[in-house]
């Protein structure tokens, strides 16, 4: 009977102890809760509720006083900044960061914010209607209304500011001029862009190097091809932090150790289509996305630069879209 009550006991601890870690990310992130959670559970006994939420600074500005997140995916090198700024994150830094393969992928040398995966931004385009891709901005930009972009206030679009931004520096509206001719619309983001493009509006959209996954999985590999202009490919990169608060739960920061883990990293490059940033064997589908020597990455002083005028260059690009 003692040793019963033992067990009974011994049980009821451990699941007093676990906690509900709330995990804010974009909506492709749903497999966080879905494919991860159960391993999650299995590994440490805490469970994961993720929450979809396209705009994570925005929401947790919000939510500054009485934060409900535990854990936020999907800050990029500004947002994290903006994120820091606004004192929204906390400092922690993971046992195995040194599991990440490249260094420079590890963007924010402070430890607020850990690398979990990275990816290219590219051209999409149609093989059918454009038989052979343009090499550079400037061969995009002599095909005239060929080209979908997103808009800049879109998660998409930023990134394409971003890029931008990455290879011109304060001289970054040249890119814009080079590319103004070709572009045929502004779709709202990248899911309005998506069905612009494979619509038939136009034989090129922005997008990522990684799409080229979907259209292999979609049988259409022979038709959506995707490109990386040899101007530079720009590496956006994605990152966890902890959510600011009064009490740091436990499973909080066992969930930041594991995103570094086989595990989770194998399903960063399966579910998420994006890089990896430790050393795990990629899909097959891999083979189909570009790549390119030429890397365009943020430097701190480029982060702290469009953290500080992202909203002015918004508007500066908008308006030159609008003429």
């Amino acid at each position: 009977m003692k040793k019963l009550l033992s067990i009974l006991f011994l049980g009821t601890s451990i699941c007093l102890m676990a906690d509900e870690v709330v995990v804010y990310g974009p909506s492709s992130m749903k497999w966080v809760e879905k494919d991860y959670g159960p391993i999650f559970e299995k590994n440490t006994g805490h469970k994961i509720k993720f929450i979809s939420v396209d705009g994570l600074v925005p929401r947790m500005k919000l939510e500054k006083v009485n934060p409900k997140s535990d854990v936020v995916l999907g800050l990029t090198q500004v947002l994290g900044e903006v994120a820091k700024e606004e004192k929204l994150i906390s400092k922690y830094v993971p046992k195995n960061l040194d599991k990440i393969a490249n260094d420079k992928y590890s963007f924010d040398k402070e430890g607020y914010i850990t690398p979990f995966d990275y990816g290219f931004m590219a051209i999409n385009y149609n093989s059918e209607n454009l038989k052979e891709a343009p090499k550079t901005l400037e061969e995009i930009g002599k095909i005239k209304n060929s080209l979908i972009i997103e808009d800049p206030r879109s998660a998409t679009g930023q990134e394409l500011l971003f890029w931008s931004y990455g290879l011109y520096g304060k001289n970054w509206m040249k890119f814009w001029e080079t590319l103004k001719p070709s572009i045929a619309s502004v779709a709202s983001g990248w899911t309005e862009a998506f069905g612009k493009f494979t619509g038939g509006e136009a034989p090129m959209m922005t997008g990522y190097a990684t799409s080229s996954i979907f259209f292999y999985m979609d049988g259409a590999e022979n038709k959506y091809k995707s490109f990386i202009p040899e101007d530079g490919g720009y590496v956006y990169l994605e990152g966890a932090a902890l959510t600011k608060k009064k009490k740091i739960k436990d499973g909080a920061k066992e969930f930041m150790d594991s995103i570094l883990t086989n595990e989770f990293q194998d399903l960063v490059a399966e579910k998420n289509y994006m890089f990896p940033v430790t050393h795990v064997e990629l899909p097959e589908t891999f083979k189909y996305v570009p790549s390119t020597d030429k890397v365009v990455i943020l430097s701190q002083e480029d982060v702290k630069e469009l953290s500080k005028n992202l909203e002015s260059y918004r508007k500066e690009l908008l308006e030159f879209l609008k003429k």
